[in-house]
C-alpha cells in the first residue's frame, strides 16, 4: 500500500475526533487492525472505512458487538 494512502495514529485520532484510548480499544477488540512499523501504527483506506462505520453505528445506538457483526 502506498505511504500516501496511510495515516499515522495521531492523525487518525484527530480526523475522527476520538481519544487515543478509544482507538487502541477498537484495535484491542479487533474492530481495527492497523499496519505496524515497529511501535508506529498506520491506518489505510480499509481501516478508515471501518472507523466511519463504527462511528456511524455508535451514533445510532448500535453496540460494538453489533458493529463487529457488520464488519
Amino acid at each position: 500500500m502506498p505511504e500516501s494512502s496511510r495515516i499515522p495514529f495521531k492523525e487518525m485520532c484527530e480526523r475522527f475526533d476520538v481519544s487515543p484510548r478509544t482507538l487502541l480499544y477498537y484495535e484491542y477488540i479487533e474492530l481495527l487492525s492497523p499496519d505496524r512499523q515497529g511501535r508506529a501504527r498506520f491506518y489505510g483506506p480499509r481501516e478508515i472505512a471501518r472507523m466511519k462505520l463504527i462511528l456511524r453505528g455508535r451514533r445510532f445506538g448500535v453496540s460494538l458487538e453489533e458493529v463487529r457483526q457488520w464488519l
